[in-house]
């Protein structure tokens, strides 16, 4: 079939330009390669609590998101939990500095953000569909997908990692691959670890400047009521240190970050009843808060590339992502 827009990745870039773009009256499809939508706005079913393993909480700056927000705490979507963090600087835990910005949470996972905004799209949205190849022709893009199937669309937008996007584009415009293996991205190694429930003093630790650890979030305190009779950390691996372990054995992994969250909150966090390894291999733009804007090119044909890349991995990022490569898209020229 041909579309006006193909695009490819169901996380909240892709779904929230879809939904532009459906809007506007464009005839458009969006093809994602996993059952679940969000991207990394994702929560894992885990002995059947909702446990945030990639995205942890989001903030709304701008007067757009803030609306967004706004609808989705009316619906129950998210909910405001923290205004400020904890903080792990100078080898000490330091109380959070409230400030003007909530940061919210979804008490059902981060991953009701990806259902909120795909689920209205109906289908719209083809899940478990992995482009394999593009390839431009007659002025215009062909997917094909794993399953040997194509889809032809006059303008493309793509949501994947950089690098993801660089090796789809390698053949049929490698001018852009070209570019596009210059916008590097860090992992994550998460880490989910289960305990007998505790009462805690703090929600969440930031730690920007730690080698072993960058964030410790009491998942829990999102849900008590859903995580009855336990607490559940939530442990971000440093930028660097997720690079060195990448391929490090789940249980030398989660003996390091326990005993370094046991150190930064002098509590023994070494035990856990049982824990999870989830690794993020393209997790934030590098270096760390770097904002790109969408890559935008003419040639073979209209084509976009954008993600929460754009705006330093955060979620607020990613929305607006979709927002300005809808209209990016749109300021393109079909061609003839």
């Amino acid at each position: 079939m041909s579309y006006e827009v193909l695009i490819v990745g169901a996380g909240l870039c892709g779904l929230r330009a879809a939904a532009r773009l459906r809007d506007l009256g464009k005839s458009v499809l969006v093809v994602e390669k996993s059952r679940g939508l969000g991207g990394r706005a994702a929560t894992r079913r885990w002995s059947q609590r909702p446990v945030d393993h990639g995205a942890q909480f989001f903030t709304a700056k701008t007067p757009e998101f803030a609306a967004q927000v706004e609808d989705w705490e009316k619906s129950g979507v998210c909910h405001e939990w923290a205004r400020g963090f904890h903080r792990f600087a100078d080898g000490r835990l330091q109380s959070p500095v409230r400030d003007a910005y909530p940061r919210y949470a979804c008490r059902a996972g981060m991953s009701s953000l990806g259902r909120a905004l795909g689920e209205p799209l109906g289908d719209l949205v083809r899940r478990e569909s992995k482009v394999t190849r593009v390839a431009a022709a007659g002025g215009q893009w062909e997917a094909t997908l794993e399953d040997g199937s194509r889809l032809q669309a006059k303008r493309l937008l793509l949501t994947p990692p950089p690098a993801q996007c660089s090796v789809l584009l390698a053949d049929a415009a490698p001018d852009a691959a070209k570019e596009l293996r210059l916008l590097n991205s860090l992992p994550c190694i998460a880490l989910a670890a289960c305990y007998p429930r505790s009462d805690l003093s703090w929600q969440g630790i930031q730690a920007p400047e730690d080698p072993v650890l960058s964030w410790i979030g009491h998942d829990t305190s999102k849900r008590p009521d859903l995580h009855e009779g336990v607490t559940i950390l939530m442990l971000h691996g440093a930028p660097r240190f997720s690079e060195t372990h990448s391929h490090t054995a789940d249980e030398d992994i989660a003996t390091a970050m326990l005993q370094r969250a046991s150190d930064m909150t002098s509590q023994d966090w070494t035990a856990p009843s049982e824990y999870f390894v989830q690794r993020w291999r393209y997790a934030l733009p590098d270096p760390v808060g770097a904002s790109h804007g969408p890559a935008v090119y003419q040639v073979p044909a209209p084509l976009v590339v954008a993600g929460d890349w754009c705006a330093g991995g955060r979620i607020e990022g990613a929305w607006l992502s979709g927002m300005a490569a809808a209209d990016a898209l749109l300021a393109l020229p079909a061609q003839a």
